[in-house]
């Protein structure tokens, strides 16, 4: 009886061992919560075209509402990097909203490099939030690709119409 209680033990001990031993590298396989798009099918190109045009809508209008301010002063800073912490939100909403679909096949490599732009575009606006200085922030705002031609092939892609130019900037 005893030595049957050893056993138990030391095959408790092991199994408990065990289940803390895994490797850090190992990565449990994605979920239904962590990769939506995996479990999805692709959508139609119009159901694509309809989700594409909603979730540029916020970040196209925010990025708009900081292009059209006034020029940048020392009174009017604040309001300033307000707007593009703004743009900054919008633009990364719009960025995991690619992310959370399974877009059609042939858009989904542009889809993929617009997310990527999107992410460094979002970054670029956080910069500028950031700034601390009416130079600080002109400085920052020069870096920030507010459309790519990459916009254009999406459209194109998802059967949509060329979208509005964006007055005075020329696309990257």
């Amino acid at each position: 009886m005893k030595r049957n209680r050893v056993v138990i033990a030391a095959a408790i001990s092991l199994a408990l061992g065990l289940t803390g031993c895994a490797s850090q590298d190992v990565q449990a396989p994605p979920s239904a919560l962590t990769a939506p798009a995996l479990a999805e099918p692709a959508m139609t190109i119009k159901k694509a075209g309809e989700t594409y045009a909603k979730l540029s809508a916020a970040s196209n209008a925010a990025r708009d509402k900081w292009m059209g301010a006034p020029q940048p002063t020392k009174a009017n800073l604040n309001r300033h990097k307000k707007l593009a912490a703004g743009a900054a939100d919008a633009t990364a909403a719009f960025s995991k909203g690619l992310r959370k679909h399974r877009w059609p096949a042939e858009a989904q490599p542009i889809i993929g490099a617009l997310d990527e732009h999107l992410q460094e575009r979002a970054a670029a606006y956080k910069r500028v939030a950031a700034a601390s200085t009416v130079a600080e922030y002109l400085e920052a705002a020069r870096e920030v690709a507010v459309t790519s031609s990459l916009t254009g092939q999406v459209r194109q892609a998802l059967g949509l119409p060329e979208a509005a130019v964006v007055p005075g900037v020329s696309p990257r």
